[in-house]
Parts: structure tokens; C-alpha cells; sequence
């Protein structure tokens, strides 16, 4: 429990100060996404230890699907909206799913050629 709390103590913290900084440097960029990259360098430096925020983000990790019901209120707020949009909402999802498979199977083939060709070169 005293782990959760620091934790929770750390995450909030490194949010707050990212908006802080944000509000103070004038930019227009998502204080939680700044909060990410922080929190990435305190880690990496050791500033930080893994195992003061590990507690908080494993029950994070658990529950995350109760942030996600907003969105789905949200679906049956806009219905209408949807119904009479749904054929173009069912062809983007399907062309663009369609797209990032093709272009990140591409591109994964091209890297495991580069690395072959690399490894016959040696």
C-alpha cells in the first residue's frame, strides 16, 4: 500500500509539473504526453526507481478498461450521428486497418532484409 501511494504521489507530480512547464513555456502540447517523457527520463536516469511507481501502474494497467466507458456513453450519445454516417465510419476503419497492416508488414520485411543482408555481409 505505502508503494501505491508513492506512486500515485510520483505520477500526479511529474503531471503536474508538465503542465506547469507547459503553461509557463506557452506551448500547445498534451501536458500527460510531456508527463510521459519525464517520467521516461527519471527512469532511465535513475532518479526514479521502478519499483516506487510499479505498485500504482500494474492496478493502473488492470482496471484500464473503466476509463474507456466514457467512450462507449459517448457512442450511444451520438447514434444518430453514427446511423447516418456509418457506411463512411465502416470504409475508413476498413481502409485504414487495411493501410497500417500493409505499410508495417512492408516495413518489417524490409527490416529483417537489411538485417540478413548486414549478417551475410560479415
Amino acid at each position: 500500500m505505502k508503494n501505491f501511494v508513492i506512486g500515485l504521489g510520483i505520477i500526479f507530480l511529474i503531471l503536474y509539473l508538465s503542465k506547469i512547464i507547459l503553461d509557463l513555456a506557452h506551448i500547445a502540447f498534451p501536458a500527460p504526453i510531456l508527463g510521459i517523457i519525464i517520467l521516461f527520463i527519471l527512469l532511465k536516469i535513475g532518479i526514479i526507481k521502478e519499483v516506487w511507481i510499479e505498485s500504482f501502474c500494474n492496478f493502473m494497467l488492470k482496471n484500464m478498461i473503466l476509463f474507456f466507458i466514457p467512450i462507449f456513453v459517448g457512442v450511444i450519445a451520438y447514434t444518430d450521428i453514427i446511423s447516418k454516417n456509418f457506411l463512411a465510419i465502416i470504409m475508413t476503419i476498413i481502409i485504414t486497418t487495411t493501410l497500417v497492416m500493409v505499410v508495417v508488414g512492408l516495413l518489417s520485411y524490409n527490416i529483417i532484409k537489411y538485417q540478413r543482408l548486414r549478417r551475410m555481409k560479415k
